[in-house]
């Protein structure tokens, strides 16, 4: 128990980049966490941070030891909760990642599932797009991603899984009372560069659609005028302050209050991939095994949705 504690240690030290942040994060005091990794670095004979001015590094051998550290870990919380411990109070905890309309739409019914399912597991999520959280798959920060599928130029690795759930239409929106619709050239390109445009979480590969669209009509990029990652306040931006939003459909129908409406561009709408991204060895793991099944049963209305299906707000 005292070398799964101190590995703990070691990922909460690497992840931190201090030894004071780990300590608050991991709710240790810092003279405890200090000679937990001393004790650790004696176990190996060898140093595992380079001890800087303003915080700390890994030394080549901590390298090695935080990819071997995470995937222990990993093990450590599967039997946790595959045995049943959980029921004397251990509970395990998982790191899980999403894209902005699996964390807002799917995210909190599949995760009250697995509540029902696993009381005492403790769930850490982050949200972004894929281009920031895929690659802390490969690191062990995160055990499984819910969004768009990695590109070929993301090279996870042969170990990892990518599984397609649906594909994602994304077309540009506005508050239905915004002036745009009441231009008599709606359907003109030309007519939007005339107001303020968001992008939600960065989305690179929603700016690079963007400016190809406008680009076959020898129209200048549009020029962003705000990166949200935050989708209140993208939504506030469009609601109240006649902003245009690129946005995925699903996400701009789960706000009905919103009262968004498409601006009907010719040939705007694109997709993408989307779906769960893990580590081929994740699936014995339970609450992840459960994940990608309530997943599959959330979005599966979405993968009978033929492709240009308008626009419609959710009822509820």
């Amino acid at each position: 128990m005292h070398d799964i504690w101190r590995l703990q240690h070691f990922i909460g030290v690497a992840e931190a980049g201090t030894f004071h942040g780990a300590a608050r994060k991991l709710n240790v005091s810092q003279p405890a966490l200090t000679k937990s990794i001393r004790m650790l670095e004696r176990s190996f004979a060898t140093e595992l941070f380079h001890r800087l001015p303003r915080g700390v590094r890994l030394t080549e051998a901590g390298e090695l030891l935080l990819a071997h550290a995470r995937d222990i870990e990993g093990a450590w919380n599967a039997a946790i909760v595959e045995v049943g411990a959980q029921a004397t109070g251990l509970g395990g905890y998982l790191k899980i990642g999403g894209g902005p309309v699996f964390s807002a739409i799917f995210f909190p019914h599949m995760l009250a599932e697995m509540r029902g399912a696993y009381p005492n597991l403790k769930v850490t999520v982050s949200t972004d797009v894929g281009a920031a959280l895929l690659p802390k798959l490969k690191t062990g920060e995160l055990r499984i991603y819910a969004g768009g599928l990695p590109d070929a130029a993301q090279n996870l690795g042969p170990e990892f899984r990518a599984k397609h759930l649906y594909k994602q239409s994304n077309a540009l929106f506005a508050s239905e009372d915004h002036p745009v619709f009441a231009a008599a050239d709606l359907g003109d390109p030309a007519t939007t560069l005339n107001y303020p445009m968001l992008s939600l979480f960065s989305g690179q590969e929603a700016n690079n659609r963007i400016a190809a669209y406008f680009e076959r009509f020898d129209l200048p990029e549009p020029q962003l005028a705000l990166e949200a990652h935050s989708i209140q306040i993208a939504l506030k931006m469009v609601t109240e302050h006649n902003f245009i939003a690129c946005m995925p459909l699903p996400l701009a129908a789960a706000f009905p209050e919103a009262r968004l409406r498409e601006i009907p561009l010719p040939g705007f709408r694109w997709s993408i991939a989307t779906g769960v991204t893990y580590h081929q060895a994740s699936l014995r793991f339970g609450p992840i095994a459960l994940m990608v099944k309530s997943l599959e049963a959330l979005t599966r209305p979405f993968t009978l949705q033929p492709e240009g299906t308008p626009f419609k707000q959710d009822p509820r």
